[in-house]
């Protein structure tokens, strides 16, 4: 009986810390969408500079291969965003295209890949090359684009695919500073689930952990007038002494 009501405390004890997590996850959502998210929707983050001095920036590969479009539509999943501001005079170029594509574009031209994109590093791998490449513009494989503001927004599609910055005239010395977002219908659904589940997980846990770990008031009677005793006998071989 006793083990019986341990091991129900302990289970209770392992379901409050779910829940906590829970909650502090559903939390810090709420906290990104109040302080990080735009006027239509998306959550941004920070901005940073990227820059290299070859002729073109190109994310790492994007792999969205797996996507099931007969499940769930792909724009209810998500919507990117990519906002880059040239730091020079020259105006940019950004598009998104197929990574076969632009592997194929920049082969034998110098350019640069973003590794690593957060608020405390950027790191990239440098790709030689001597060639001098084509107008972005004049390409035709990108599944969107946009040349001078360097803002594009763009639902998500199955497939492989690579972002590339570069000046719109194809010269080389890119600089820009980027801020990316995020928008998807089920953030909203998926922060108010990690809220109410580990308020509820919190609830049955701590249920458990009053039953599992109460000691019956029998028991506590008994464990009384017995701590008594034990005191009294001990002042009582002290009198003797004395």
């Amino acid at each position: 009986m006793r083990f019986g009501k341990l091991m129900l405390g302990l289970l209770g004890g392992v379901l409050a810390l779910v829940a906590i997590a829970l909650l502090v996850g559903g939390g810090a959502l709420v906290w990104a969408m109040g302080t990080h998210q735009s006027s239509d929707g998306f959550l941004i983050s920070t901005t940073e500079e990227v820059a290299t001095g070859s002729y073109a920036l190109t994310s790492s590969q994007l792999d969205l291969g797996a996507l099931r479009t007969e499940w769930v539509p792909t724009n209810w999943l998500a919507t990117i965003q990519v906002n880059a501001a040239p730091t020079g005079d020259p105006p940019v170029f950004v598009g998104i295209g197929p990574e076969s594509d632009v592997r194929a574009y920049l082969e034998d031209v110098a350019h640069a890949e973003v590794t690593k994109f957060s608020e405390r590093e950027v790191t990239y791998r440098h790709n030689e090359g001597d060639a001098v490449p084509a107008s972005p513009s004049g390409q035709d494989f990108w599944v969107v684009s946009n040349e001078g503001s360097g803002s594009i927004s763009w639902d998500i599609e199955p497939g492989d695919w690579r972002m590339v910055i570069m000046n719109a005239d194809a010269t080389p010395e890119v600089a820009v500073d980027v801020s990316l977002g995020v928008k998807t219908p089920w953030l909203a659904v998926l922060m108010v689930g990690l809220l109410v589940v580990g308020v509820g997980l919190a609830a049955l846990a701590a249920v458990m952990m009053f039953f599992g770990f109460r000691v019956p008031r029998a028991a506590a009677a008994e464990v009384a007038p017995s701590v008594a005793s034990t005191v009294g006998a001990g002042s009582g071989s002290m009198h003797d002494t004395a």
